[in-house]
């Protein structure tokens, strides 16, 4: 845990409304929603990145910033770790970087569409979530992969696998096509968790 104040702050943040808000680019016409993750699942991020030892985490849909401090609190002060997350809405990304650099936590916010942004960026994730347009998720995936952002031992988290399966109905055959190692956790909405081939 990095901070009792950053431990305080997800908590603030459970406590508000769960139902979520839609949002629309009136630019580019698109649209979606913007929800928090549950109750059940802020523990279990934690609990992922302190049992897999992630010290580079990508979190693709950023929402209001609950996810990212769930992840960022599975640190302990002083690692060399870093959290990049990726936020459609230029506004809420900048709220949320000026949160996280309030609350002096190791998170990057970068703003645009998930696949440019991926494109930008450089290094080795040890730990991905997904938790933004469920219908992206395999495109996402795809050109991680491609950038050889991620590799074997990543450690794979999806959000919303149950509640919004069809959505995300070709990134949950691809896991099966490709033997990748993982489980379904049955959270209010579903969490699936795997890992890339182990180094």
């Amino acid at each position: 845990m990095m901070t009792p104040e950053i431990d305080r702050e997800p908590a603030y943040l459970e406590s508000l409304s769960k139902h979520g808000e839609s949002y629309r680019d009136e630019t580019t016409g698109r649209y979606g929603w913007r929800n928090p993750i549950r109750r059940d699942t802020g523990g279990l991020l934690r609990a992922l990145v302190i049992a897999s030892g992630a010290r580079r985490v990508l979190e693709i849909g950023t929402a209001h910033g609950l996810s990212a401090l769930h992840l960022v609190c599975g640190w302990t002060a002083g690692d060399d770790v870093r959290l990049d997350t990726i936020e459609f809405d230029v506004a809420v990304a900048e709220a949320i970087q000026a949160r996280m650099d309030r609350l002096g936590v190791p998170v990057h916010v970068c703003a645009g569409e998930a696949t440019e942004v991926i494109d930008t960026l450089s290094g080795h994730y040890d730990l991905v979530f997904f938790d933004a347009q469920k219908n992206q998720y395999l495109r996402q995936l795809q050109a991680l992969l491609d950038r050889q952002l991620i590799g074997r031992g990543t450690v794979l988290v999806a959000d919303n696998v149950i509640d919004r399966q069809a959505e995300c109905a070709d990134f949950l055959q691809w896991r099966i096509d490709h033997s990748v190692l993982h489980h379904i956790v049955p959270t209010e909405c579903g969490l699936l968790v795997g890992q890339l081939e182990r180094p």
